[in-house]
């Protein structure tokens, strides 16, 4: 610990020391016991008070207000010295314990007067205490031993008039001062937020008891009884009244510290799915500050934003308002407004920083993510888009180039097979023959892989049309159902026919299947596909790159592929596609 973070507790020693010395002075006048208990205590209690608030909150300047008007407290005991300058100054400087706790009750809960009027009321107790002690000293005419007044110690003044008039101008003052504390106090709790509330409190209650006993001491005399209270002087009341005022404040301070836990909760409730648009609502509802707004940085704007994007410009000097500036890397992120007894607890601004700054570095790498995803999905289309392409125009290649031209071919062989001779040679014939059976069955071949690249018939006749060839050049018996009423994008129609080719290839090629049924169903802006068969099953995207491109084609354009293949108990390929474009 440092030597000036140890210097506060400095002021314990003293404070006894301080204490015990005006005990002393007291019990030369024999007083009683309940009076120097009275007298002691409150002093004790102002003390502790700002020394538990400075443990705290060193930064509060209420600490060292509560410890002035402690050390103050025991001012005016001095009165029983025999030292004629202690007593005068006893007399002249007794009271001013009233300035530092009002100025403390009015600086609550952060140690500064944030409104006008409560700077206009210390000024006030400071020019009523002030006055009183100048009245004190150059207007007071102390009595001889006989009770007639004799001169001022320093002016030539015998007449107390003047200065009765002023202690009577003070009484009046003093109380409508400590009444409008007790307004300020009351006007703030009003205002506040439930944090602010749960501060002020036990301070409202006790500026409520201390203001009342001060007016009921000057209205009936500081010697007065309690009604129905033998012995119990109403100075007792105020003295005490003064030490639970300190420890309201100190209370009201530590009262703070139950919002950390829900602030906690809050980080465990948002988790790892902290709805961005919603933390400010949840953040004012675990603070208990209806008020609380959240305004996140733009940088597009550079300026803070609302939840519609307008730009905003952060309250500067609003009372009862604090904002709390949130940054990563010295670049802003966000900026809460907020009730300013919240401050008083750094440790909560720090939780509701942390769970802010979670939230929003959540935010940031899920809309990447997201983009990522985005850009992923886009590339991934387009990339089977240019693929379709190319297929299209491999096919339209093949169908008008290289395969007209076998056809071209075939027909002069077969024409030039008839105009042979009669007497042409049986080999030759032969020849001709063989070649011209070869060239159809290349161009067989040549069809079904330009089929197989893209079917001209789905681009020329549509999805359905593209199924039923299909379905009828199976060398299986296969059943087709299909409800489609509209036809879908090519995209879509394309990952359709390729997803019901590749399973009917998998049944011929590995199912061993009597019974094939393909059904296709469009409703609710999705076309479903079946293809069911009762064959061997145990089929696995994993274990082959057929259906796994498939999957990735049906993927690029939205949709999703379901594989149900138990060994022995045939298999069915579910896909869900979209009916428009991704």
């Amino acid at each position: 610990m440092k030597p000036t973070a140890r210097l506060p507790w400095l002021l314990v020693p003293a404070a006894i020391t301080w204490a015990w010395l005006a005990t002393r002075q007291q019990q030369r006048a024999d007083r009683p016991w309940t009076f120097l208990v009275s007298d002691v205590v409150p002093g004790l209690v102002l003390i502790a008070a700002g020394l538990t608030i400075w443990s705290r909150r060193p930064q509060n300047r209420c600490w060292w207000l509560l410890v002035a008007a402690g050390f103050a407290w025991y001012v005016g005991d001095f009165l029983q010295s025999t030292n004629d300058d202690v007593v005068l100054g006893a007399f002249a400087f007794g009271g001013w314990y009233g300035l530092f706790v009002g100025w403390a009750v009015l600086a609550f809960p952060n140690g500064r007067l944030q409104h006008r009027h409560d700077r206009v009321l210390v000024v006030t107790l400071f020019a009523l205490l002030a006055g009183r002690s100048v009245s004190r000293l150059f207007l007071h005419v102390p009595p001889d031993v006989a009770g007639y007044g004799v001169q001022n110690r320093f002016l030539p003044i015998t007449d107390d008039r003047w200065w009765r008039m002023v202690e009577g101008v003070f009484a009046r003052a003093y109380v409508a001062a400590m009444v409008g504390v007790l307004m300020s106090v009351a006007h703030r709790w009003i205002r506040s937020s439930r944090p602010g509330r749960r501060m002020l409190s036990a301070a409202l209650f006790a500026a409520t008891a201390l203001a009342a006993a001060v007016a009921y001491e000057y209205a009936t005399g500081w010697n007065a009884e309690l009604p129905g209270a033998t012995g119990l002087r109403i100075f007792y009341v105020v003295w005490w009244a003064y030490a639970a005022m300190a420890f309201a404040l100190a209370v009201g301070l530590l009262r703070v510290r139950r919002t950390r836990s829900a602030v906690v909760d809050l980080v465990a409730e948002l988790g790892h799915d902290a709805p961005p648009a919603r933390l400010g609502d949840a953040l004012a509802r675990a603070l208990g500050d209806a008020s609380l707004t959240l305004l996140p940085w733009s940088a597009a704007a550079g300026r803070y934003v609302d939840d519609r994007a307008r730009p905003v410009e952060l309250p500067v000097d609003q009372p009862n308002r604090a904002v709390t500036r949130i940054e990563r890397r010295g670049e802003p992120i966000a900026a809460l407004v907020h009730d300013i007894a919240l401050r008083e607890d750094p440790g909560l601004i720090n939780a509701v920083v942390a769970a802010v700054r979670l939230t929003i570095d959540n935010e940031q790498l899920q809309a990447e993510i997201e983009t990522q995803l985005a850009e992923v999905a886009a590339s991934r289309a387009r990339i089977v888009a240019a693929g379709d392409a190319e297929r299209r125009r491999i096919e339209r290649d093949l169908h008008d180039g290289a395969q007209q031209r076998l056809v071209t071919i075939a027909l002069a062989l077969r024409l030039a097979e008839t105009r042979l001779d009669g007497d042409a040679s049986p080999g030759v014939r032969g020849v001709l023959s063989q070649a011209v059976k070869d060239l159809s069955e290349a161009i067989v071949e040549l069809r079904d892989l330009a089929r197989g690249i893209h079917p001209a018939i789905l681009s020329e006749s549509g999805l359905c049309a593209a199924l039923e060839s299909l379905v009828g050049r199976s060398p299986l018996p296969v059943r087709l159902d299909i409800v489609l009423p509209d036809e879908p994008p090519s995209a879509i129609a394309a990952a359709a026919y390729f997803a019901v080719s590749e399973a009917l290839t998998n049944v011929v090629k590995h199912a061993n299947a009597d019974d094939v049924t393909v059904r296709v169903i469009a409703n609710d802006a999705v076309i479903r596909i079946e293809v069911t068969d009762d064959g061997d099953g145990g089929a696995d995207t994993h274990a082959g790159s057929g259906l796994r491109g498939v999957a990735d084609r049906v993927a690029s354009v939205g949709g999703t592929l379901r594989l149900h293949s138990p060994a022995a108990s045939g298999t069915r390929v579910e896909v869900e596609l979209p009916c428009v474009s991704p």
